[in-house]
């Protein structure tokens, strides 16, 4: 503290009685420092400087002193600003921990949908029945060997039907002229497959 503040402090001790001792005692330390500490400076340079001088250096210091502590902004809004800092980290750590959460969920849905969909009980357990919209796949009437067992009755009917002519260009012909007539929007262009 400067010293025309703690003097201020001691003259106001003297009509209050609620003031605590701590400050006075900062202060005479603060007092008794700052003086021990202009004398050493002054002692140290006396030789080089006039009692002008050394008054006009100790008067630049003090005003030096008094400017920092006129400047310095009052303790209630130093205060004001450390509450609202300490409210902006209590923003920035809820923000921090939705953003983990996000983060936690997005890695973590592939392995959940995975587990979902080949683990039956564990679908049973977490998912609500309202929930699943998973469809059954239906039976199949064919097994694979019928349907193997189809096409090759099929490959060989088209076989023997190209022995016996039935695929000649104009039995073909005939038979575009039969799905013109079905479909009169048909182009020749369509029927050109070959």
């Amino acid at each position: 503290l400067s010293i025309t503040r703690c003097n201020r402090k001691r003259r106001s001790i003297s009509h209050q009685e609620t003031t605590s001792v701590r400050s006075l005692e900062y202060c005479s330390i603060m007092m008794s420092f700052r003086a021990t500490a202009i004398r050493r400076m002054a002692a140290s340079s006396s030789a080089n400087l006039t009692a002008a001088e050394r008054e006009k250096a100790l008067h630049e210091a003090n005003e030096k002193m008094r400017s920092y502590y006129v400047n310095r902004p009052p303790i209630e809004v130093l205060q004001a600003k450390r509450r609202e800092s300490q409210q902006r980290n209590g923003e920035h750590a809820i923000q921090k921990s939705l953003l983990a959460g996000f983060l936690v969920a997005f890695l973590a849905t592939p392995f959940l949908g995975r587990r979902i969909a080949t683990d039956d009980e564990f679908k049973k357990k977490w998912i609500p029945s309202w929930y699943d919209y998973t469809i059954d796949k239906p039976q199949s009437e064919w097994t694979r060997e019928d349907f193997h067992n189809q096409l090759v009755k099929t490959q060989t009917e088209l076989h023997e039907r190209a022995i016996r002519g039935e695929f000649e260009p104009a039995k073909l012909e005939e038979l575009r002229q039969s799905f013109r007539e079905l479909d009169p929007d048909m182009d020749e262009d369509d029927d050109d497959e070959e």
